[in-house]
Protein backbone atom coordinates (compact mmCIF):
# COMPACT_ATOMS: atom_id res chain seq x y z
CA UNK A 1 0.00 0.00 0.00
CA UNK A 2 1.15 3.36 -0.63
CA UNK A 3 -0.14 7.00 -0.20
CA UNK A 4 -0.30 7.84 -3.61
CA UNK A 5 1.76 6.00 -6.81
CA UNK A 6 3.00 7.06 -9.95
CA UNK A 7 1.26 4.68 -12.42
CA UNK A 8 4.63 4.27 -14.16
CA UNK A 9 6.81 3.29 -11.20
CA UNK A 10 4.50 1.91 -8.37
CA UNK A 11 4.58 -0.44 -4.93
CA UNK A 12 4.56 -3.25 -6.73
CA UNK A 13 8.13 -2.65 -7.74
CA UNK A 14 9.58 -1.76 -4.77
CA UNK A 15 11.97 -5.12 -3.51
CA UNK A 16 15.63 -4.61 -3.57
CA UNK A 17 17.30 -5.77 -6.09
CA UNK A 18 14.30 -6.13 -8.68
CA UNK A 19 14.28 -3.92 -12.02
CA UNK A 20 10.70 -4.94 -13.01
CA UNK A 21 8.26 -2.01 -14.62
CA UNK A 22 10.68 0.99 -13.78
CA UNK A 23 11.83 -0.74 -10.53
CA UNK A 24 11.04 0.96 -7.52
CA UNK A 25 8.09 2.73 -5.61
CA UNK A 26 8.17 6.50 -6.56
CA UNK A 27 5.27 8.85 -4.66
CA UNK A 28 3.01 11.03 -7.02
CA UNK A 29 4.40 14.36 -5.26
CA UNK A 30 7.70 14.90 -4.50
CA UNK A 31 8.72 14.81 -1.06
CA UNK A 32 10.12 17.19 1.76
CA UNK A 33 9.61 18.03 5.49
CA UNK A 34 5.64 18.89 5.13
CA UNK A 35 5.15 16.72 2.63
CA UNK A 36 4.28 13.04 4.31
CA UNK A 37 3.91 10.30 1.80
CA UNK A 38 4.41 6.36 2.31
CA UNK A 39 5.49 2.95 1.61
CA UNK A 40 3.56 0.67 3.64
CA UNK A 41 4.31 -3.21 4.03
CA UNK A 42 1.52 -5.24 5.54
CA UNK A 43 3.63 -8.35 7.14
CA UNK A 44 -0.18 -9.91 7.71
CA UNK A 45 1.36 -11.14 11.80
CA UNK A 46 3.16 -9.46 14.29
CA UNK A 47 7.57 -9.98 13.77
CA UNK A 48 10.06 -8.93 15.49
CA UNK A 49 11.45 -6.36 13.05
CA UNK A 50 15.85 -6.16 12.92
CA UNK A 51 17.31 -5.03 9.89
CA UNK A 52 16.07 -2.26 6.91
CA UNK A 53 17.76 -2.09 3.45
CA UNK A 54 16.86 0.57 0.97
CA UNK A 55 18.20 0.81 -2.91
CA UNK A 56 16.97 3.79 -5.44
CA UNK A 57 15.49 3.19 -8.64
CA UNK A 58 17.93 1.84 -11.13
CA UNK A 59 15.77 1.37 -13.66
CA UNK A 60 18.25 -0.59 -15.80
CA UNK A 61 20.17 2.69 -15.78
CA UNK A 62 17.40 4.96 -16.21
CA UNK A 63 16.89 5.68 -13.16
CA UNK A 64 18.37 8.84 -11.12
CA UNK A 65 15.60 8.98 -7.80
CA UNK A 66 16.34 7.28 -4.55
CA UNK A 67 15.89 8.38 -0.96
CA UNK A 68 18.59 10.37 1.33
CA UNK A 69 16.94 9.98 4.45
CA UNK A 70 13.68 8.06 5.72
CA UNK A 71 11.76 7.76 8.64
CA UNK A 72 9.81 4.17 9.80
CA UNK A 73 6.48 4.16 11.87
CA UNK A 74 5.14 0.67 12.48
CA UNK A 75 1.42 -0.89 13.59
CA UNK A 76 0.79 -3.81 15.85
CA UNK A 77 -3.22 -3.86 17.08
CA UNK A 78 -2.18 -3.71 20.67
CA UNK A 79 -0.96 -0.68 20.25
CA UNK A 80 -3.80 0.74 18.14
CA UNK A 81 -1.80 3.56 17.19
CA UNK A 82 1.26 4.52 14.41
CA UNK A 83 4.56 4.69 16.63
CA UNK A 84 7.54 6.52 14.85
CA UNK A 85 10.73 4.56 14.84
CA UNK A 86 13.53 6.27 17.16
CA UNK A 87 16.73 4.70 18.26
CA UNK A 88 18.48 5.22 21.54
CA UNK A 89 19.14 8.41 21.09
CA UNK A 90 15.84 9.42 20.27
CA UNK A 91 17.16 10.06 15.90
CA UNK A 92 13.72 9.40 14.43
CA UNK A 93 15.34 10.25 10.27
CA UNK A 94 17.59 7.04 9.31
CA UNK A 95 20.23 7.54 6.54
CA UNK A 96 18.88 6.69 2.93
CA UNK A 97 20.85 6.14 -0.10
CA UNK A 98 23.66 8.49 -1.80
CA UNK A 99 22.62 6.75 -5.45
CA UNK A 100 20.36 4.54 -7.03
CA UNK A 101 21.83 1.42 -6.91
CA UNK A 102 24.12 0.58 -4.17
CA UNK A 103 22.06 -0.73 -0.81
CA UNK A 104 22.05 0.37 2.36
CA UNK A 105 21.45 -1.86 5.52
CA UNK A 106 20.60 -0.48 8.39
CA UNK A 107 20.14 -2.33 11.72
CA UNK A 108 17.72 -1.31 14.24
CA UNK A 109 18.92 -0.70 17.03
CA UNK A 110 16.13 -1.09 18.88
CA UNK A 111 13.90 -3.83 17.42
CA UNK A 112 10.32 -3.69 17.26
CA UNK A 113 7.28 -5.86 16.78
CA UNK A 114 4.97 -5.07 14.06
CA UNK A 115 2.45 -6.31 11.45
CA UNK A 116 2.89 -3.32 9.35
CA UNK A 117 5.85 -0.81 8.76
CA UNK A 118 5.43 2.16 6.45
CA UNK A 119 8.70 3.84 5.03
CA UNK A 120 8.59 7.59 4.44
CA UNK A 121 10.44 9.14 2.62
CA UNK A 122 12.05 12.50 4.42
CA UNK A 123 14.12 15.52 2.83
CA UNK A 124 14.48 19.14 3.80
CA UNK A 125 13.81 20.27 0.35
CA UNK A 126 11.29 19.66 -2.60
CA UNK A 127 12.61 16.38 -4.04
CA UNK A 128 11.66 13.63 -6.01
CA UNK A 129 12.49 9.93 -4.56
CA UNK A 130 12.00 6.50 -5.33
CA UNK A 131 12.84 3.59 -3.75
CA UNK A 132 12.97 -0.24 -3.23
CA UNK A 133 12.92 -1.63 0.56
CA UNK A 134 13.38 -5.06 2.29
CA UNK A 135 12.45 -5.46 5.94
CA UNK A 136 14.64 -8.41 8.29
CA UNK A 137 12.74 -10.07 11.20
CA UNK A 138 11.12 -13.57 12.69
CA UNK A 139 7.49 -14.19 13.63
CA UNK A 140 6.83 -13.27 17.01
CA UNK A 141 3.77 -14.54 18.94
Amino acid sequence: MASEVNVNVGDFKDRIRQEKNGGAWCPKAQISSDIKEYLEVDLQKNHLMTWTETQGRFGNGQGQEFTEAFLVEYWRSSLGQWITYKDSRGEKVLTGNTNTYLVVRQRLELPFVASKVRFIPYSEHPRTVCMRVELYGCPWE
